[in-house]
């Protein structure tokens, strides 16, 4: 089964993907993932968060953004207060997933980007890169560049901000990127790598429902209420994982 947005792009890019097991990639070492929002470690690469947790392999998860944006004027609903309640979920999702460590939390305002080279955005940079070494981190993954989101193309900057001070290559998974229509020709450009992960498609599944507030629970009464759309929870039941690396990755 593959996701339903861009489900042809996928179809194509999976036939080129280079094959990578999960049992290889918890080989590799340890892996940053670096979601723009909290729901996006679920969405964007829960299967990949799964089999490392269950291969034994090394995970630390960083969410950029708290996540408040998405039910602004809820009544009785402050920022600080979604903010908690996303943070709560995203913890719980990745229980699901088998990840029993919290993630690390950078604290960016949500749709609020930093500009990069800014001296903030600098400091994640150095915040990340202490937390890479300290943890002995060489795959850093993100949001790719091409996600039409002003979040997810800054996770995608601070991850090649990450990387270039490692020496590493960063790769980068779709969200949002797979409603683009010219994705085919976005995508040429890229080398892909393929993780089968429909093993673990009951837990991301189970992890995607703890981030309530993002499926149309919890908060209610926002005037511009974020809810999910149901062909976008489809991601969850991909067979595979797709990681875009730069074509002059090695």
């Amino acid at each position: 089964m593959v996701v339903t947005p861009g489900r042809r792009s996928w179809g194509r890019l999976l036939r080129r993907a280079r094959p990578l097991s999960p049992q290889q990639a918890a080989r590799e070492g340890g892996w940053l993932v670096l979601a723009p929002h909290p729901d996006d470690e679920t969405l964007g690469c829960g299967g990949l968060i799964a089999a490392l947790a269950a291969c034994g392999g090394a995970v630390t998860v960083a969410i950029l953004t708290d996540g408040s944006g998405s039910h602004v004027g809820a009544p009785g609903w402050s920022a600080s207060r979604v903010a908690h309640v996303r943070a709560r979920e995203a913890g719980a999702a990745l229980r699901q997933l088998g990840h029993s460590a919290q993630a690390v939390t950078l604290g960016w305002r949500d749709a609020a980007p930093l500009p990069a080279g800014s001296p903030p955005f600098e400091a994640s940079v150095d915040r990340l890169v202490a937390l890479c070494r300290a943890r002995r981190i060489r795959r850093i993954i993100a949001s790719w560049e091409g996600d039409p989101h002003c979040d997810h193309e800054a996770a995608a900057q601070l991850a090649t901000a990450v990387a270039r001070r490692l020496g590493v290559v960063p790769r980068f998974y779709c969200v949002w990127g797979w409603t683009v229509a010219d994705l085919d020709h976005r995508l040429a450009g890229w080398k892909a790598l393929s993780i089968p992960v429909a093993r673990w498609r009951g837990r991301q599944r189970r992890a995607l429902d703890r981030h309530a507030t993002q499926l149309g629970g919890r908060i209610a009464g926002a005037p511009d209420r974020f809810v999910l759309p149901r062909p976008m929870r489809r991601l969850v039941d991909a067979s595979h994982l797709l990681l875009l690396e730069p074509r002059h990755a090695p």
